[in-house]
């Protein structure tokens, strides 16, 4: 078969399916999809809202809980610990299916009468933890997201192995911990990225086994260097005393954390974030056997399209598939699936052993299932309603030919049939509540204008603010009572605290009081890391130095003086809209980089 060229029906664009994408979906027995990879993952983004939580009363146990779902939603929102009991039964719920009515209205009558439930999480693994979500196995934390086997920390996002830190995001097995992204095995390392088997240390990037080290990039197996110089360790702390670095300080931390960055930038990158790959593109990928466009994955072959899979056993055979992962296989356009499942198509926070499920949401240990919503340990259901295993099969082969028939069409013309995901229109959350509004940022009105939901943020404020950020201490460790103050944000002017764990922690590493709100302090990590795009783009290294004449190159590489002709597909791109400019970073391909590194 040969590869076709498809007009994306959201963006209208041309995307490429290719033989092998035919392949898959012949093997699971799907139509090709009709949007471009890029607007079925910001498609499946719409359904995963991640960090906006609200208080409202559980609709079952009437107590007020911290949830995803805003109180004036009309959705049914049990908490965590009364959604998992068994006081209550998705069967009761259940209805005929119509076929005189479209498959996806009558899925949305559905999601609105069964009870969602208020957290994405698995309630028997969480300690003194209310205010997080998509997590498990979380133990005194507080604003923690999308993150396993963590204690006492706060503001962090896709960890995985985390002992006290504070605004940390896609990193392992970190222990205190300030500020950083992609750091692993890491012990007090504070305001760096992408470092692996590091401690003691300050503003670095791209270090590998380095400690007490001040201001880095591109070491390896390094000690007592700042700004890559090297100096005994006598030396180290006084030169540390004579460039003036207070690390308690508010305006010595902004002073040496811009001069980080300038220097940051004068060393060359690899093109892409990730080891022990094989026949893989994407970025932030380990462990990759034939996986191509995919993001934030860990152990995973034969796959495609697929992002923040990073816990637990391996993935495989699966496309279109975003967040969680932990052994499952087969997997089509789906949101927040994982644990043992396989075979499921089109579906959102679809768990734990749950075979041949389509089009469901808030399943755990199902089979064989159609359009069901919140449903435990059940087969051969269809809009939660019990059939006989011929029965079900005979009616899921009817509805799939109904829904071709009589396809839903959306405020803007999109046409849903069998095949797609649930169009945003019918999601429980707006678009600026959702994990899209992160990686697919928009204004208002460009999402009006696109046919997306937005939610006017003014009517969630019941707050006053007592103080504003530039009127806290320069020093973390100056008097005061802050967890009693709610702050104005430098940044986007809204309000936030300080909690007491937070201010313990400033206090006890010298750390001083963040001046921005932990939203907004999220979005600059988001910078960091970059977004989930590929841009083409050709080897940056020169030859003797880089292009832009900025770094100069310790080794001979193998295309001599003339420029590296090696070109690859990398994130280090900063997307606006369907077009790319580069970013600031100096871009090597591994060959290049390699060479100047190792």
């Amino acid at each position: 078969m040969s590869p076709e060229t498809l007009t994306c029906q959201n963006c209208k664009s041309p995307f490429t399916i290719e033989p092998e994408d035919f392949a898959f979906y012949k093997k699971i027995k799907v139509p090709a999809p009709t949007f471009c990879p890029v607007c079925r993952l910001q498609r499946r983004h719409t359904w995963r809202n991640m960090r906006s939580l609200y208080r409202r009363p559980c609709d079952l146990c009437k107590q007020d809980k911290i949830g995803m779902y805003a109180p004036d939603k009309p959705h049914i929102a049990f908490c965590p610990r009364c959604w998992w009991s068994d006081g209550w039964d998705g069967f009761d719920y259940g209805c005929a299916f119509d076929f005189s009515r479209s498959f996806f209205v009558q899925f949305a009558e559905l999601l609105r009468r069964v009870p969602l439930i208020a957290r994405s999480v698995y309630e028997d693994t969480l300690v003194n933890s209310e205010y997080t979500n998509m997590a498990h196995s979380l133990k005194d934390c507080y604003l923690v997201f999308l993150s396993v086997t963590c204690e006492r920390s706060a503001y962090c996002q896709s960890i995985d192995g985390g002992k006290d830190c504070l605004d940390v995001s896609w990193s392992n097995d970190v222990q205190l911990c300030y500020e950083g992204i992609n750091l692993h095995n890491c012990y007090k390392v504070f305001y760096s990225k992408d470092c692996l088997s590091c401690s003691h240390s300050y503003f670095l990037n791209d270090c590998v086994n380095c400690s007490n080290c001040f201001g880095c990039a591109g070491l390896r197996n390094k000690q007592y260097h700042i700004f890559n110089e090297p100096y005994s360790p006598e030396q180290y702390a006084d030169k540390l005393k004579e460039i003036g670095f207070q690390s308690e300080k508010y305006s010595s931390v902004k002073e040496f954390k811009q001069r980080a960055k300038d220097l940051w930038s004068c060393y060359p990158v690899k093109y892409v974030h990730g080891s022990n790959n094989q026949d893989a593109s994407g970025d932030y990928i380990y462990n990759a056997k034939n996986t191509k466009h995919s993001f934030f994955v860990n152990a995973i072959e034969d796959s495609k399209f697929c992002s923040l899979l990073m816990f637990g056993k391996p993935v495989r055979e699966s496309y279109d598939w975003t967040q969680y992962g932990d052994n499952g296989e087969l997997m089509y356009e789906v949101a927040q699936s994982g644990g043992g499942v396989y075979n499921n198509h089109f579906g959102w926070m679809i768990l734990r052993g749950c075979r041949d499920v389509e089009y469901c949401a808030l399943m755990n240990n199902c089979s064989d299932c159609f359009g069901c919503v919140g449903l435990k340990n059940k087969k051969f259901c269809i809009f939660n309603t019990q059939y006989t295993e011929d029965e079900y099969r005979i009616m899921r082969k009817r509805i799939i030919v109904q829904m071709a028939e009589m396809p839903y069409i959306d405020a803007k013309g999109r046409m849903y049939r069998y095949g797609e995901f649930f169009p945003p229109e019918l999601s429980p959350f707006a678009y600026n509540e959702s994990a899209a509004q992160e990686e697919f940022p928009l204004t208002e009105k460009e999402a009006g204008d696109r046919g997306f939901l937005w939610r006017d943020e003014k009517q969630d404020v019941s707050y006053t603010i007592t103080k504003q950020a530039r009127d806290l201490p320069d020093a973390s460790h100056e008097n005061g009572d802050f967890t009693k103050d709610i702050i104005g944000c430098e940044s986007c002017g809204k309000g936030y605290r300080f909690v007491k764990m937070e201010l313990a922690f400033y206090r006890d590493h010298h750390i001083p009081l963040p001046r921005t709100c932990s939203n907004c302090r999220y979005q600059e990590r988001l910078e960091w890391r970059g977004r989930t795009l590929l841009t083409e783009r050709q080897c940056q290294c020169g030859g003797a130095k880089s292009q832009n004449g900025m770094y100069k190159n310790t080794a001979q590489h193998a295309h001599g003086g003339a420029p590296c002709p090696m070109t690859f597909q990398t994130a280090y791109a900063k997307p606006e809209g369907r077009a790319s400019t580069l970013r600031p970073e100096i871009v090597y391909c591994a060959e290049c980089y390699q060479g100047e590194v190792i």
